[in-house]
């Protein structure tokens, strides 16, 4: 697949703030965080917090960043380039939990892929292991129709500040491609550098990601989904 994350990666953390970047985002939404307190500390975790950690990403680019972000923070953090349906092949380290998150499954665009890639991350948990899938609204995005979502908040890091937006592409039907323009402007003294990344998805239902999971040979067992919120989490065990 193209590494549409390949100019992305270098500006990618400025679109959380500190809390955000130290302490997780997806992972403290409420089916995350309630999986992850009942989960004992020295478990493995396919990405994230507190526990035996490890990383993994289908951009090489992205990888690159978040490699020397590890180091930069002397985390030891294992982290590899591969797409999720490749991931039993390639690590021979099997999770009490696997995590899929920044609404990143939507890059395994079209059913049979997603199908792959959730059988990937099924074949990655341990037994009594559980897999977390945390997505976007899809279904909310698409009717709201907002084509500007604009930051809350200005960030300032080693004396610069940025705000970022998204400006979205959105189509009539939800299953066509939807494309967000992620703009990053940035102030440095009394300069303004704008930066543009283009990002496609092809979205999916709620209904059709509970499918694909039962087709991939997950079962779910958890979630906080609310029509109302922009982002949910399920959370599933491999099907008996």
């Amino acid at each position: 697949m193209a590494d549409s994350y390949l100019t992305l990666a270098a500006d990618y953390d400025w679109l959380f703030d500190d809390d955000g970047l130290t302490d997780g985002g997806a992972i403290n939404q409420t089916a995350a965080a309630r999986l992850l307190q009942r989960t004992s500390r020295g478990s493995a975790v396919l990405e994230r917090r507190g526990f035996d950690v490890w990383a993994t990403d289908g951009s090489e680019a992205m990888v690159e960043e978040a490699a020397a972000r590890f180091r930069r923070e002397q985390l030891a953090v294992p982290v590899r380039h591969c797409l999720w349906a490749d991931l039993p092949g390639t690590l021979a380290e099997r999770f009490d939990v696997v995590l899929c998150v920044g609404n990143s499954l939507v890059h395994a665009a079209g059913r049979d892929a997603m199908v792959e890639a959730l059988t990937g991350l099924r074949r990655m948990a341990r037994p009594g292991g559980h897999v977390v899938i945390d997505s976007r609204n899809w279904e909310k995005l698409n009717a709201e129709r907002r084509i500007v979502r604009v930051a809350n908040r200005v960030l300032t890091r080693h004396g610069r500040r940025c705000l970022n937006f998204y400006a979205w592409e959105i189509p009539g039907r939800l299953e066509d491609e939807h494309v967000a323009h992620i703009v990053f402007v940035f102030e440095d003294g009394d300069r303004v550098e704008t930066r543009e990344h283009r990002i496609s998805f092809r979205p999916f239902t709620v209904g059709e990601l509970r499918e694909r999971l039962e087709l991939a040979g997950l079962r779910e067992v958890g979630t906080d989904y609310d029509a109302s919120d922009d982002r949910y989490a399920l959370v599933a065990v491999p099907a008996e």
